[in-house]
């Protein structure tokens, strides 16, 4: 009798013991899985620069700014897949026949999800100036994306109803008093910056940068003349033009780099400051805005002059030479047809401005 008693509480104790054992292994594993599940944030630089390197480069070649002339884009309307990425009003108050409206943010899920991108010979961005349509193309160009092209000038170039208070407003000599004709040194080696997040691989990085970026929109990463020349010290100020044209005159305090192959790891891009905001310019603003989305989408904190050059001596540009300046004046509008959606009260067509003629295709 005594030893049934003492059987029972060892098989009894047995039972306890796996019981609790097995308990115990369920809340190592539980705990395990969590500390798995907290993923630390590290710098990826190196990861993302690589990839972009590995992947053309886009900055630092001979093809950037991929941009189209309204004259291609009008005789391939049946063609060319156009996106607006306008503010809706400004569609409805007059857009290009059979273009699509939508916002920056929609621009990654409709690529990825709402078109057959490579099925196209080109697809069209196109926005007020050509500048917001540069900054998206070039992001959605390092994400694979390579026959999207911006519409040189933007609307302002489709027709004068658009260039009023864009280019033709905005083009001014106001500053062509204080060209700077003295050379500035580029900045001493310095680190880069950091790219912290999760993701490890190359391109996820650059996709939850580029997300990032098209969220926040274009005017976050831009900035005016006015403002520039107030606060011009607080920035590292980027003349991104050849060097003779450079030596010519150009904004004061502003460093020459050469356009399309400078900005890489293997030239001058370890001169940037990753503790100062960066603004290149260019003849018309299109080209830096190119070169902002890169420099972002790396780490660093960049801002694109509006409308370049043409903001601050567009008069001596047009003296010198228009084309090799890229000037911007009417005969780069064209006056092509556009649609107005007459469903919106807020939409009705203006008046052209002035006579159009047909410039010669040009523009960073």
């Amino acid at each position: 009798m005594m030893m049934k008693k003492i059987t029972g509480l060892l098989i009894s104790s047995l039972l306890a013991a796996v019981i609790l054992g097995s308990c115990g292994g369920n809340t190592t594993r539980e705990t395990d899985d969590t500390a798995q599940a907290v993923q630390v944030k590290q710098n990826q630089f190196e990861n993302l620069i690589t990839y972009i390197e590995n992947s053309g480069d886009l900055i630092n070649s001979k093809i950037v700014p991929t941009m189209i002339d309204a004259e291609e884009v009008y005789a391939n309307l049946n063609h060319y897949p156009v996106i607006d990425i306008r503010r809706p009003a400004d569609y409805n108050n007059g857009h290009i026949s059979g273009a699509k409206n939508l916002q920056m943010e929609e621009l990654i899920p409709y690529f990825e999800n709402q078109i057959d991108a490579p099925s196209f010979s080109k697809i069209v961005l196109v926005c007020y100036a050509g500048q917001s349509s540069s900054f998206a193309t070039s992001i959605l160009r390092m994400l694979g994306y390579d026959n999207v092209f911006a519409i040189r000038w933007g609307m302002s170039a489709w027709d004068a109803s658009f260039a009023g208070d864009r280019w033709l407003s905005n083009s001014t000599n106001n500053f062509a008093d204080q060209l700077e004709l003295q050379p500035n040194p580029k900045g001493p080696a310095n680190g880069y910056p950091e790219v912290m997040t999760t993701k490890t691989d190359g391109y996820a990085i650059l996709r939850e940068r580029a997300i990032q970026l098209l969220n926040n929109g274009f005017e976050k990463y831009s900035i005016n003349v006015n403002e520039l020349f107030e606060t011009k010290d607080n920035y590292y100020i980027i003349n991104y033009w050849p060097e003779d044209l450079y030596s010519l005159g150009h904004f004061p305090g502003a460093i020459q780099y050469d356009p399309k192959k400078s900005l890489g790891r293997a030239t001058f891009l370890s001169t940037l400051p990753p503790d100062k905001t960066i603004v290149p310019y260019c003849f018309t603003g299109q080209h830096s805005a190119f070169v902002i989305a890169y420099l972002n989408l790396i780490g660093y904190n960049a801002k694109s002059l509006n409308y370049g050059a043409n903001s601050f001596m567009n008069g001596v540009m047009m003296e010198r030479d228009p084309i090799v300046y890229h000037a911007f004046s009417k005969t780069r509008i064209h006056g092509y047809p556009f649609v107005v959606d007459k469903s919106d009260p807020a939409a009705q067509k203006a008046m052209p401005v002035g006579e159009i003629k047909t410039a010669p295709a040009g523009g960073c």
